[in-house]
């Protein structure tokens, strides 16, 4: 037989990447609803996700594919098992990995059906498990099902580049975002949008305002300056000053994240406080962060890294 006729797998292509959502909000008897969307091309049940495009960061992807697929303007909790499963490419097996986050609705904008998605389903938990088509949206639904009522998140982030400390010729407080530190910046103000932030905390140096400015533009939040997130503060203070923005939060119930920019300096021993871990597993490079997501409790649920 032609060796043609035989599909094959391909271990040369690069893996298909894709990022998407469970997406709850509550329901009529208190408990969550999530919603599922129906392909007609594949006639199935599955959870709103779609591929990166180039270059895209995974977490702005899941919020894009599900705003399009469902009309939800989501609002980006803790993250979520990713999976991964062969898909068809021509005529060869590829692999594709699948990113995703628990989302709460923070805008409905309506859904609209068409060619790819024709119509949802917002289901409890125990009936979306029944309503799926495919085992591997099983294990991502069944972990989101047995996560405790959550507030928004805390995200902790290290401002972005600024230069070399001996290339600023002023106080050192004043040092500014550098080229790139302005780009990365941007980056993180369109990556953050993601959490719907509706508090904006800084560090007293400028540059950690800096990073933060183009957010606030962006989501019409004012920035608050806390000099306990500076670099020469207490580690302890900060860990507690977390935690009471977590009881905070919950005062807070349907608003969105807290973004919190520090330093490198305090970032590791604050979040090892929060934790009880190692510092040395908090070493944070410049504008990136952690997602710390608690409970109503504000018990400290889920730690993720925002890269």
């Amino acid at each position: 037989m032609d060796a043609l006729s035989h599909p094959r797998r391909s271990r040369e292509i690069w893996p298909q990447r894709a990022a998407g959502g469970v997406v709850w909000r509550p329901g009529p008897a208190g408990d969550r609803e999530i919603v599922l969307v129906h392909r007609p091309r594949f006639d199935d049940w599955s959870l709103p996700k779609g591929k990166r495009k180039r270059g895209e960061h995974p977490l702005a992807a899941a919020c894009r594919e599900v705003s399009e697929e469902t009309g939800v303007r989501p609002s980006v909790g803790p993250r979520l098992p990713t999976v991964s499963y062969s898909v068809w490419a021509g005529d060869a097996l590829v692999d594709k990995v699948v990113d995703y986050w628990a989302m709460s609705v923070a805008a409905d904008g309506g859904f609209t059906a068409g060619a790819e998605v024709d119509a949802l389903a917002w289901l409890p938990v125990d009936q979306a498990l029944d309503r799926l088509s495919y085992a591997h949206d099983l294990r991502v639904v069944t972990t989101f099902g047995e996560l405790p009522p959550l507030r928004a998140p805390i995200v902790l982030v290290r401002h972005a580049p600024a230069g070399e400390p001996g290339s600023w010729p002023g106080p050192d407080t004043e040092r500014p975002l550098d080229p790139s530190g302005l780009a990365r910046a941007k980056e993180l103000a369109d990556l953050l949008t993601c959490f719907t932030p509706a508090r904006l905390i800084s560090a007293s140096p400028r540059r950690c305002v800096q990073t933060l400015e183009i957010l606030a533009a962006v989501v019409d939040v004012p920035i608050e300056v806390d000099p306990v997130f500076d670099e020469s503060a207490d580690p302890g203070s900060a860990t507690k000053r977390l935690r009471t923005l977590a009881i905070e939060l919950k005062s807070l119930a349907g608003s969105g994240a807290t973004v919190v920019c520090s330093q490198g300096g305090l970032i590791p021993p604050a979040m090892a406080g929060l934790t009880g871990s190692s510092p040395a597993s908090y070493r944070t490079p410049k504008g990136t962060g952690w997602v710390l997501t608690f409970t109503d409790d504000a018990v400290l649920a889920a730690v993720d890294e925002l890269a």
